[in-house]
């Protein structure tokens, strides 16, 4: 799956801004604040993350344009009919222990996120999925780099993507239903 947004070229973008949270836990907060809240808007999100942006300061300027970027992207990728959502966490091409930790950083920015509204749903997979990923945002990230450690970190990463699009189909359930192109031919 192509994922337009680049941890690597991303994860610097916080560093000049008034904040503690790092980008994966930043993305976190944004899917979780989505699912439970239709309306998100860009300031939304950037005051729950950062305390004051300066722009007429260039590099925080240039920060919040690559936030608004990430918050454009992920909202179109979350709305995405053909499921092209992707966690903004460290690749493949980082250390094991790189990717366990932002992935972690992840599942505890997305529960963050939940918090911020009200969950009012009664589905046993949604809540059984949100308590999965609250278990996985407390993983021992001392893993070796083992081609068995990055094929089971790699089916847990699956399993929360997934997961995300299942607690926000059932906290907002589509307005349509998507047909593929391929059963209209």
């Amino acid at each position: 799956m192509n994922n337009s947004l680049d941890y690597d070229a991303l994860k610097s973008t916080l560093h000049t801004l008034n904040t503690d949270d790092t980008i994966s836990s930043a993305h976190g907060i944004l899917c979780g604040f989505a699912c439970v809240k239709p309306d998100l808007n860009l300031d939304d999100w950037l005051n729950e993350i950062i305390v004051s942006i300066d722009l007429n300061n260039l590099s925080e300027k240039s920060a919040h344009e690559e936030l608004a970027m990430i918050f454009n992207e992920t909202s179109l990728q979350l709305n995405d009919p053909t499921l092209n959502f992707q966690l903004l966490i460290a690749d493949e091409d980082s250390k094991l222990g790189e990717q366990a930790n932002t992935l972690i950083e992840w599942c505890q920015g997305y529960l963050t996120g939940l918090g911020l509204q009200k969950i009012s749903t009664t589905d046993d997979d949604a809540l059984e999925m949100i308590k999965d990923i609250s278990e996985i945002s407390k993983l021992d990230t001392d893993l070796l780099d083992t081609e068995k450690n990055a094929q089971d970190l790699n089916e847990i990463i699956e399993f929360v993507r997934i997961g995300v699009l299942l607690i926000q189909e059932t906290l907002q359930p589509s307005k349509q239903d998507f047909i593929s192109p391929e059963t209209l031919h």
